[in-house]
């Protein structure tokens, strides 16, 4: 039985706090029939999200994570469901902290690791039907989204590819009783925070169209994506509609 935990040291850079990089994307996965994640659990932490509950056990979501010497505080996640009849992505948010493994009472350390996260969307596929494993497949084919390990790092390429069929897609939802957005942020940031840490290439195509508030700024890492229209469903060129402002401060 684990009786503690131990963060990981894995180097002045990564203990250092946020990436002053290009935010990585790591890919979770989560089988609800075999899980110690329970769709009751899901259940749980929806309604506590949309602030049907007052209270889960932890308000954050902790999962194990393969690439663990990769990640850094804030990069993204997203959640793939696995193995039932309605397979996709069904929620997502950032990684908070660092990685850790657990000690049990006779001081062994476990070999899995494990973060915590940040809940920034969810919603219950089967009723939803977004992000689907099958338009999953087919848009982003480099992937293999139903097998594999629980925190796969996904390339800068196939990051942002997913990051734009992700907004493409959260755009047409409304915050409705199977669709939950942070609440602090709204649906609008969410959607920003995606285009933001998961598509480099699209602020460089926003950057060299002069769609920037501050002209002195090259670094994308240090500019954020702003939706200049909020009205997500009526939206076709999605360049159109979006433009850059500078990040406060470090990237947080």
């Amino acid at each position: 039985m684990a009786t503690g935990f131990l963060n990981l040291f894995r180097g002045e850079f990564y203990e250092k706090g946020t990436a002053p990089r290009q935010r990585r994307v790591f890919l979770m996965r989560w089988n609800p029939s075999i899980s110690g994640f329970t769709r009751e659990d899901f259940e749980n932490y929806f309604q506590y999200f949309k602030g049907n509950t007052e209270s889960v056990e932890d308000s954050n979501i902790n999962w194990t994570i393969w690439d663990w010497k990769e990640v850094m505080h804030r990069d993204l996640f997203v959640m793939m469901q696995v193995g039932q009849e309605k397979n996709g992505i069904v929620w997502g948010g950032f990684l908070n902290g660092p990685p850790y493994q657990y000690m049990d009472e006779k001081g062994k350390k476990t070999k899995t690791r494990f973060i915590e996260t940040a809940v920034m969307y969810m919603h219950r596929i089967e009723n939803t039907g977004i992000l689907s494993s099958e338009r999953l497949a087919d848009q982003i084919p480099e992937v293999d989204w139903l097998h594999g390990h629980a925190g796969e790092l996904l390339s800068v390429e196939v990051a942002e590819k997913l990051g734009i069929l992700m907004v493409d897609e959260l755009r047409k939802v409304d915050d409705n009783k199977d669709v939950y957005f942070d609440d602090y942020n709204q649906k609008k940031y969410v959607l920003q925070d995606i285009l933001t840490f998961m598509c480099p290439e699209l602020k460089k195509r926003l950057l060299s169209m002069g769609r920037c508030e501050n002209n002195g700024i090259n670094d994308i890492n240090e500019l954020a994506v702003k939706i200049d229209d909020e009205e997500y469903q009526k939206w076709n060129k999605l360049e159109d509609h979006l433009s850059l402002e500078e990040l406060n401060g470090i990237l947080i």
